[in-house]
């Protein structure tokens, strides 16, 4: 018999119950998009056909083939979890999801729905489900997204996070966004505010200390830079000394990247027309950053300024790392990102 006509033939008539079960050749023919019943005893059957044969399972076949609640005489939850298993085998996440749903397996259904790939719905069942394990999910899931250029995303992963009680895990994607603000805006203020945030979050675990010591590390090295560009403009020689005396901290970039320390100081030395000292300090960052493209930490026009003023042409081409490179000045919008989320 074919998979679909054994389904068929296990389904039972339009209207009424039946109470024998089917004998092959002895069932009409009832097409699967009728008001059809199945028997107590061959849901499991026609389940496992379906799941054999790979036929399609669609929303409304899979509603003919779950139990009522008020149908005492067959294991509901097992035949659910059933039905939702091969709806998973099929890819047919959504269904799956709601299948483990109604069988009380929330574990389970936020697992097909993170298959589907329906960000907005994960999102929304992590909100309703209230459960522990659901939001830390839901969490991970939500850090494979684009969460770099969504504030809507960043804060719905601190949320799941903080209501997960995943203090570790918390504290890691504060520390991620730390490297994004350096990274690809290069705003050390945004990113001491994450930094902070994943310090005190690690003030509440046990057993972190080593890293909490290495986090406050970064914090007190990347706020002698922020402070340093802070006084500049009250007291740009006391400025310049504290950028030069950051270079030889050790593993300072860790905390702040080489390149913008050196930056910082290129940019003063030839706002002053200290021509050879920019120069300096230029070959200072190519002798500590060989494979880095300087025009990432310093304006092309600037460079090629100090070139010409020095007399010296560039063994790079300037024209070509300017149009390679995208200089990002703001990052997120001021809203304010890094906070706690309350329970």
């Amino acid at each position: 018999m074919a998979s679909m006509e054994a389904v068929h033939w296990l389904l039972g008539p339009v209207g009424g119950h039946a109470s024998e079960p089917r004998q092959p050749g002895h069932a009409p023919y009832v097409p699967v998009g009728a008001s059809a019943i199945v028997l107590p005893f061959q849901y499991d059957q026609a389940i496992q056909l379906l799941y054999q044969h790979n036929t399609q399972l669609t929303e409304d076949l899979a509603e003919k083939l779950t139990p009522s609640k008020e149908d005492t005489s067959v294991d509901r939850v097992r035949t659910l979890e059933l039905l939702a298993d091969a709806c998973m085998h099929q890819g047919q996440y959504h269904i799956a999801t709601k299948k483990y749903t109604e069988a009380g397996n929330k574990l389970k259904a936020m697992k097909a729905l993170l298959k589907s790939g329906d960000t907005e719905k994960v999102i929304f069942f992590a909100g309703v489900s209230r459960q522990k394990e659901i939001y830390i999910m839901a969490a991970n899931y939500l850090q494979t997204m684009d969460w770099k250029k969504d504030p809507e995303i960043m804060k719905h992963i601190i949320s799941f996070y903080t209501k997960g009680k995943a203090i570790d895990s918390l504290a890691g994607f504060y520390e991620a966004c730390a490297d994004v603000e350096v990274d690809e805006y290069q705003n050390y203020e945004k990113a001491l505010g994450a930094l902070n945030e994943a310090l005190k979050c690690l003030s509440k675990g046990r057993g972190v200390e080593t890293r909490a010591d290495d986090i406050q590390v970064k914090i007190n090295q990347m706020r002698k830079f922020v402070q340093a560009k802070r006084v500049y403009d009250e007291n740009a020689e006391d400025a310049i000394k504290q950028c030069q005396a950051l270079l030889d901290e050790p593993e300072i970039d860790n905390a702040v990247r080489i390149g913008d320390i050196i930056g910082f100081l290129v940019d003063h030395f030839a706002k002053r027309q200290k021509w050879k000292a920019a120069y300096g300090c230029i070959e200072m960052m190519k002798a500590r950053m060989p494979k880095a493209n300087l025009t990432f930490f310093i304006d092309p026009k600037l460079l090629e300024a100090i070139y010409r003023e020095m007399n010296i042409k560039p063994d790079f081409d300037v024209r070509a790392s300017k149009a390679q490179n995208g200089h990002i000045e703001n990052g997120h919008d001021e809203e304010e990102i890094y906070e706690e989320v309350d329970d």
